[in-house]
């Protein structure tokens, strides 16, 4: 099966949408083309994030999306969890992920998924970078 980074990426926000049912414009992340060399780069140390969009979607989801490069042998952040969904698409490189405490390394291509409040932490366990997208999508700060 040929599945492109840009057909996973459409999934969530299609089932969402699914009903309907769709907020008031004003309110909903717009329609756009996102152009990614016209986002800003944040630069973190080991970490370098590009925010591509945040917003509310649909039946007033919150999703956001953010490329990042992370630097050989670290980590973004400590392990934590949210009550948002998250899920993360490497892009180049490879990644550990854990997940309720359970470790697993994966490559470019892979997708790890962490659901509502379980503790999932990524690191880089390698010599060479490794890109991703990050994809959230629910509550944002809960």
């Amino acid at each position: 099966m040929d599945t492109s980074r840009r057909d996973i990426l459409r999934v969530p926000p299609a089932i969402l949408c699914s009903t309907g049912l769709v907020a008031d414009e004003q309110e909903t992340l717009p329609s756009k083309i996102y152009k990614f060399d016209a986002m800003p780069l944040r630069n973190a140390g080991k970490l370098i994030y590009r925010g591509i969009f945040d917003g509310t979607i649909c039946e007033g989801c919150h999703i956001s999306l953010h490329e990042s490069d992370l630097a050989p042998h670290s980590e973004p952040h400590p392990p934590h969890q949210h009550r948002h969904e998250e899920m993360v698409l490497i892009l180049e490189g490879t990644l550990e992920f854990t997940i309720n405490g359970k470790s697993t390394r994966a490559g470019a291509g892979s997708v790890m998924f962490a659901g509502s409040n379980d503790p999932h932490g990524i690191r880089n366990p390698d010599d060479t970078h490794a890109k991703y997208f990050v994809f959230a999508l629910g509550p944002e700060n809960q």
